[in-house]
């Protein structure tokens, strides 16, 4: 048995502690898991093992993983998630190591975590744990549940449980910080930028399977894997702006051109998913979040590193986005993403050229100009005849002019410069030729003042002495990116019309937030309430018997009658549109194309008509749908069998349908209106039944709730509010010292040395940003993030005397 030395029984007790409990909790809800019990089980203990690892690997998979690791749209779990699972794993493995090691603690612990943030930790610990059980009261006495919604006392746990989840790390956090603190800042700031591409790649796949990933004029906003708005809400946006800057650290501290490539891709997938959002918040927040990370960079440079100032600095940024706003407003109208991508390489190429042309000496500036000319309009006749052609051509000779220009060691520097010159000649008629395939003759002029415009600063960045831009390929990257940015945001504008639609109703929309959170205040009727709130996640049921009656959501749940589990939903009591329908919903397999055969039982004391769908849907928004209704009647008998044809046809039949998320759906048309439905079976054309727990034996397990359109009755649409009345003034005052602490920590205190404190700050910065207008703390892994990242942002810097005794024993 191992035993600690002496000296360590309380550092030993905490990793036992701390262990023990995150591995029986973790193993208890994968017993219970809804999918697969034994496979949860399985991957509970292989995480464990990843825990019990040498370097501190959790710190990356834990935000990589966070936006597609939940799966309750399959499992019916909403107040437990597999998120849960793979931080009880991680932790579990993590108090195992360094319990087996027993590693004497390394010095200044003190140090390490300020007293202030001790206290504004354990203050907003505090309130958490007075409002989870003023939540348990709220809802009538605790009472647990698998699959309660958000009306039962478990939504408290599901709120409360992120802070505890993120405080169950925190030792684990301090050792390594103190063992080796540069390798686990950079494992955590991999992870989150890693985070913000999981998340935009599965918002990419979203609109490529259901819009395409051009269409910016239709009226579907990105949600990613974030099932949490399945009632509304911002959580994708959220989460981009927590990681966003850290892909911005990626790119900035990768090594080599490789890694820097990656975190540019990194950072080309957040910005395509933050702009199709379509949420003013998240362009808000970005541009809140990259200005103080663009000012504290420029406060912390060495004065004597650089020639140029930082107000000249900012007019040359300046100029810079104006000149590429300049290019995408010539070129995208005419040409389109097409016309403007070729502008975009010629520009990229053009960054690398002053320096290789002021060693060209005339002649041969003149000889290559005539060989780019006449090689290049020979290339575009030829490539005109081959279908597609002067998109080959084009890439091609994108890819032959930057291997000249980076790759390859010319025995004459001469001859390569002739070469790059010559290329970019040819390239630029290939841009134009692309345009004109694309858009017509009328596109050639436009484009065409586009390409002196990229001519333009080269011919005077040749006439200057000094480079008017970063010569290294990492600084051309970063303008890259920077025109990328440019780029999408013009063509958010200029190509899609649903973005000027939501700019143009921005009045309107403030008056209604207004309106809202006046409503949300007036839910706090007592001073005891106002100190204290309603409890956590007490808002959508409050809001149900406190909100205006034209604003009532529905309702659902399973009553359990002998034993026989009964779905009941209750209807809106305002007229509904088809989005404002309350759905109850399960996941399809792919391969389900329909028709089918809608079986079920249902009653109700008064008439009700039901609407029942399969659609193509990913969450919110539909595709296409094969639908119909039926209107329960009351009868003699208690419950009336019905038998629906739902499709005459196939679903589908596109080429990206294996995209698509198949999902049946039922809910209740008929406002103020109540029905109970049971034994619910779908028959594909070959009569196998498609849907799990159709008599809902098993509660809400493989069943999902979703309100398309209807999302103020669940949330209230600003952080601060929804802290005031969940936790009260005491749980809004200490939740603004924590942040305000980790602010002033990372850029006054002793987090000032850490080198991701600029983008730490940035991250908390955007996210609260958003938060003016969502409440993003109802979102339980979304909170786990800002709340561990605060905890990061309050701890202190390791000592000399700490890394020195770290490196001599690592766990």
């Amino acid at each position: 048995m191992l035993m600690p030395p002496n000296g360590l029984p309380k550092y030993a007790l905490i990793c036992a502690l701390m262990g023990s409990f995150a591995g029986s909790l973790g193993l208890a809800l994968a017993w219970h898991y809804p999918l697969s019990p034994l496979l949860a089980c399985l991957a509970f203990v292989i995480l464990v093992g990843v825990g019990l690892g040498r370097s501190p690997f959790w710190l990356l998979l834990i935000p990589a993983a966070l936006p597609v690791i939940d799966l309750a749209p399959w499992s019916g779990w909403l107040t437990l998630e597999e998120f849960d699972l793979l931080v009880l794993a991680l932790a579990c493995g993590v108090y195992l190591r360094l319990l087996m090691r027993a590693e004497r603690p390394l010095p200044d612990r003190g140090r390490m975590l300020p007293v202030g943030a001790l206290l504004f930790i354990v203050a907003f610990g505090i309130s958490i744990f007075i409002s989870l059980f003023r939540g348990f009261d709220d809802a009538g006495g605790f009472s647990f549940g698998w699959f309660q919604g958000y009306d039962g006392p478990m939504n408290s746990l599901r709120i409360g449980k992120s802070f505890l989840l993120a405080g169950l790390l925190l030792p684990a956090l301090l050792h390594f910080l103190r063992r080796d603190q540069a390798h686990t800042v950079r494992w955590l700031g991999w992870g989150l930028a890693l985070g913000l591409g999981t998340a935009s790649l599965a918002a990419l796949v979203e609109r490529l399977a259901y819009t395409g990933l051009l269409n910016f004029s239709a009226d579907y906003r990105s949600t990613a894997l974030f099932w949490e708005m399945h009632v509304g809400g911002a959580a994708l946006d959220g989460w981009l702006l927590l990681s966003f800057p850290f892909a911005v650290w990626a790119c900035q501290t990768a090594k080599g051109n490789l890694q820097r490539v990656f975190a540019l891709g990194l950072l080309a997938l957040g910005g395509y998913a933050s702009l199709t959002t379509f949420s003013r918040g998240v362009y808000l927040g970005l541009a809140a979040s990259m200005l103080v990370l663009g000012f504290i960079l420029w406060r912390r440079k060495p004065a004597g590193q650089g020639s140029v100032s930082g107000r000249w600095q900012l007019l040359g940024w300046s100029l810079v986005v104006a000149w590429f706003g300049l290019l995408v407003s010539l070129v995208f109208p005419v040409a389109g993403y097409r016309g403007l991508i070729a502008i975009l390489g010629l520009v990229f190429v053009m960054l690398a050229l002053p320096g290789v042309l002021r060693v060209l000496p005339l002649r041969r500036f003149a000889l290559a100009s005539v060989v780019g000319f006449l090689g290049g309009s020979l290339l575009v006749i030829g490539a005109n005849f081959l279908p597609k052609g002067p998109y080959i051509l084009y890439a091609g000779l994108l890819a032959a002019t930057l291997y000249a220009l980076h790759r390859h060691n010319w025995r004459s520097f001469l001859l390569g410069a002739f070469v790059a010159w010559a290329g970019f000649v040819c390239l630029a008629l290939a841009a134009l030729n692309v345009a004109g395939y694309w858009g017509g003759v009328e596109a050639l002029y436009d484009v065409s003042i586009a390409v002196l415009l990229v001519a333009a600063p080269l011919i005077l960045g040749v006439c200057v002495k000094e480079p008017l831009w970063p010569v290294a390929l990492n600084g051309h990257l970063r303008m890259l990116g920077v025109a990328i940015v440019v780029s999408g945001i013009g063509a958010l504008f200029l190509g899609g019309a649903y973005m000027g639609d939501r700019f143009s109703t921005s009045a309107h929309d403030l008056d209604g937030r207004l309106s809202h959170w006046r409503l949300a205040a007036s839910m706090l009727q007592s001073p005891f309430e106002i100190a204290f709130g309603k409890g956590l996640g007490r808002f959508p049921a409050n809001f149900h018997f406190a909100g205006p009656r034209e604003r009532i959501a529905g309702t659902y749940g399973i009553n359990d009658e002998s034993g026989n589990g009964v779905l009941s939903l209750a209807s809106a009591n305002h007229p509904m549109s088809p989005g404002d329908i309350l759905r109850i919903s399960q996941r399809l397999g792919f391969d389900a194309y329909g028709p089918f055969a809608l079986e079920f039982k249902a009653r109700a004391k008064v008439p009700v008509q039901l609407h029942t769908e399969v659609c193509e849907k990913h969450l919110l928004y539909q595709a296409d749908c094969l639908s119909a209704s039926v209107v329960v009647k009351p009868g003699e008998a208690e419950w009336n069998s019905y038998q629906i044809k739902l499709g005459s046809a196939p679903l589908g039949g596109g080429s990206l349908d294996a995209l698509k998320f198949k999902m049946f759906s039922v809910g209740a048309v008929t406002h103020s209106a109540k029905v109970d439905i049971d034994d619910v079976a779908l028959y594909d054309f070959n009569g196998a039944n498609l849907l799990s727990n159709g008599d809902f034996s098993q509660g809400m397990a493989r069943w999902f709730m979703t309100s398309d359109r209807d999302h103020m009755p669940w949330h209230a649409k600003n952080l601060a509010m929804n802290l005031l009345v969940d936790q009260g003034f005491f749980g809004l005052l200490a939740f603004v010292l924590l942040t305000a602490f980790a602010l002033w920590h990372l850029n006054y205190g002793r987090g000032k040395k850490n080198e991701i404190s600029p983008y730490l700050t940035a991250s908390l910065i955007g996210f609260l940003v958003v938060s003016l207008f969502d409440s993003l703390l109802d979102v339980p892994r979304l909170a786990f993030a800002y709340y561990f990242l605060v905890l990061f942002s309050c701890l202190g810097v390791a000592s000399k005397k700490a890394e020195d005794v770290s490196a001599r024993g690592r766990a």
